[in-house]
């Protein structure tokens, strides 16, 4: 018998068996217990989450032999042969390569005959955005009026290349990314079965570079397995996979965040001779750094994809450090990454980021500052003093001229001399700045003045 991968011979045959879509599996497993299985589904995500493998659950629960069951025996011929693939009455259909008008006719004529088997019909349509605005217009009436036991399944990653007219007559169900240590914890118990040893590190390695994607982290398994036999550390996977190891990248971090530039300039040079690239190193370090940034501020539930080493690392990097001292070489890099991709030399741009983020220590040390004595400022007048200050006018009112005996009448404006006209107009300025205390309360007296 050929070689069988692990993406394939660790492939979960039961509801119970997906990983982390429980919100999915549990409601179809009630809704084939209680006979309201709908008659067209959408199962949108990323890759290798489990959509196509929910899809052969759901085909082998609706034909099962004990069925329609919610747990399906797996040992029944139809169950076997949904397994392997050969079932007649469960079409697997790839949408990018069977995209036309044509195709999807002849899908529609067949749709119209009953099982073979006297079960369900069913048809897993992978990647259907790929189908075309013809191919979709076909569809819509099998899917608004199906024939008895005739069950379509779509898979996609892009949900929003659906046509609006198709999703309405889906039910649609939404698969998440599968958190690092579920995926982890499934690969650990898969590996001990097969008699693989895999560190704790190395898993934590392989989940962050799977993505978040099953497939993808088994796949990496087979490769580790081929490159290392059956005992796999944490060396190994940065062998194999060139990733940048963290013992490094917190070496790096540990000098910046002490101002030690010759330090982090001399572990930027050993990750140059370990084969890593400038753009691998400066993707790594920056992701490093942004754990760390999380770490310092305890916001640790946003670091999903490291091991307890690890975190443990991440964590003696930040320890006693302000989480801006983090911040500002977290913008550092990134601004090194924008000048990379614009055409910079690369080994320049991370060596002057590297420079620049170690001397923002001393750049922003307060102790190297002068001292500067400042004075307290003079203390306000408190608002009763205030009230007790009475206006006096330093210019003496002008002299009266006197009158002839018997005469009333006043010397006219225009004939007062010019030190006259003076005196008036700063009389009257002075009436009109003591107005403006006029609301200010007599002391020792009640009301304001002006009142009555």
């Amino acid at each position: 018998m050929s070689y069988l991968v692990f993406a394939r011979k660790w492939r979960p045959q039961t509801f119970s068996e997906v990983a982390a879509q429980e919100h999915i599996t549990v409601t179809l497993q009630n809704a084939i217990a209680s006979g309201r299985a709908g008659h067209a589904y959408l199962f949108s995500g990323p890759r290798g989450v489990g959509k196509t493998t929910t899809a052969r659950i759901l085909a082998k629960g609706l034909n099962c032999e004990k069925g329609p069951t919610p747990d399906p025996c797996l040992v029944c011929p139809s169950c076997l042969q949904i397994t392997a693939g050969t079932h007649l009455d469960v079409l697997e259909i790839d949408g990018a390569s069977n995209r036309g008008i044509d195709e999807i006719r002849d899908l529609r004529e067949k749709a119209r005959y009953a099982a073979a088997g006297g079960g369900y019909k069913v048809y897993i349509i992978d990647e259907v955005h790929m189908l075309t605005k013809e191919a979709f217009n076909a569809l819509l009436k099998t899917l608004e009026e199906p024939p008895e036991k005739v069950v379509f399944i779509f898979a996609t990653t892009e949900p929003r290349k659906v046509p609006a007219t198709i999703l309405s007559r889906c039910q649609r169900f939404d698969f998440r990314r599968i958190p690092f240590r579920v995926m982890a914890d499934y690969i650990s118990t898969e590996a001990a079965g097969e008699g693989i040893t895999v560190s704790r590190d190395a898993l934590g390695l392989v989940c962050r570079a799977s993505g978040g994607s099953m497939r993808d982290a088994l796949s990496l398994m087979d490769q580790l397995v081929s490159f290392a036999g059956r005992d796999i550390t944490s060396e190994t996977v940065s062998k194999l996979l060139g990733l940048v190891e963290s013992d490094l990248l917190a070496g790096i971090a540990r000098a910046i965040l002490t101002a030690n530039p010759s330090t982090a300039l001399d572990l930027l040079e050993e990750a140059s001779l370990r084969g890593y690239s400038i753009e691998e190193f400066n993707e790594a370090f920056s992701l490093f750094v942004r754990n760390m940034m999380l770490a310092a501020t305890g916001a640790e539930k946003g670091i999903v994809d490291l091991s307890e080493g690890e975190m443990d690392l991440v964590r003696s990097c930040v320890a006693g450090v302000p989480d801006i001292a983090v911040l500002n070489v977290l913008r550092i890099m990134a601004a090194a990454s924008a000048q990379i991709r614009e055409g910079a030399d690369p080994r320049i741009t991370i060596e002057g980021a590297l420079l620049t983020a170690s001397r923002l220590s001393s750049v922003f040390d307060l102790s190297h500052l002068p001292q500067v004595k400042v004075s307290p400022p003079a203390a306000a007048v408190p608002r009763e003093e205030a009230a007790s200050i009475e206006i006096t006018t330093a210019v003496a009112p002008p002299a009266a001229t006197p009158l002839p005996e018997g005469s009333q009448t006043e010397i006219p404006r225009a004939a007062q001399g010019p030190d006259d006209s003076k005196r008036v107009r700063e009389n009257e300025d002075i009436k009109e700045i003591a107005g403006l205390f006029d609301l200010i309360p007599e002391p020792g007296g009640e009301g304001v003045r002006g009142e009555p």
